[in-house]
């Protein structure tokens, strides 16, 4: 029996695609890592196919490093217990940019959507609920990218 469940593989899982969305997406980033994008593309996907391949640890750096953000580091930490703090009270190296808003506005929308939908019948039931929280996980997710580029001296 392994030690980490599936809700938190789910997790990592969500951290991986919103930090390669965050480095450009698995087109753009597969140009500054070691693997291609078709690979890239299966690290963040949580169906049964999938659920075994997990992004190998240098390029989850490299994702990171390119996202401006610790996004899988910091949910590597979280599962275990711990919280990252920088190191260093510096700029971060990359600025914030329209794509980082864009990805953000786009999932708010997600959110907006499924809870919207979900609300149709007046009830949210478990698959409606499983959806809205990978959703917000991936919003969460999205907002520590954007918190991560602004740093702490805001």
């Amino acid at each position: 029996m392994r030690v980490i469940s599936e809700r938190d593989l789910k997790k990592l899982k969500a951290a991986t695609r919103f930090s390669v969305d965050g480095a450009g997406g698995s087109e753009e980033f597969q140009k500054a890592t070691r693997v291609r994008q078709g690979q890239l593309s299966k690290y963040g996907l949580a169906g049964d196919e999938h659920m075994e391949t997990f992004m190998p640890i240098d390029v989850a750096v490299e994702a990171d490093l390119e996202a401006g953000s610790p996004v899988i580091t910091e949910m590597m930490a979280k599962l275990q217990g711990y919280r990252l703090v920088r190191d260093e009270a510096e700029a971060p190296e990359a600025g914030l940019t329209h794509r980082d808003i864009s990805a953000l506005n786009a999932e708010v929308g997600d959110v907006t959507r499924l809870a919207i939908e979900a609300l149709d019948d007046g009830k949210v039931d478990a698959r409606e609920k499983r959806d809205l929280m990978r959703e917000l996980t991936d919003l969460k997710a999205q907002i520590a990218v954007i918190e991560g580029k602004l740093g702490s001296g805001a």
